[in-house]
Order: C-alpha cells, then sequence, then structure tokens
C-alpha cells in the first residue's frame, strides 16, 4: 500500500520457494480485504449516522 522506499522484490527472486511467495500473496490479499470492507462498513455507519 505505502511505498517505503523497501523493496522485497529480492525475497520472492531468490526464495526457491513458490509455496512461500504464494501464501505470502494470499495472506496480504485477505489482509487488504479485511482492511478495505472495515474502512467501506466505518464509513458507511458515519453516513447512515450510526457514530461507533
Amino acid at each position: 500500500m505505502a511505498n517505503l522506499g523497501m523493496s522485497n522484490t529480492h525475497v520472492n527472486q531468490f526464495d526457491g520457494s513458490k509455496r512461500v511467495a504464494t501464501t505470502r500473496s494470499k495472506i496480504q490479499t485477505a489482509i487488504h480485504v479485511a482492511l478495505f470492507s472495515a474502512a467501506f462498513i466505518f464509513v458507511a455507519a458515519i453516513v447512515c449516522g450510526i457514530v461507533i
């Protein structure tokens, strides 16, 4: 999400195990979906007048 000037392409390049990279990708996708869903629900709650 945020580019901090660090790159982890070297980790995937020299990993030697595609399974680790695939698992990492799935975990990242799940985290992004969860964060996006939480943000959407929060905004929808504010718009609907439900103050958390």
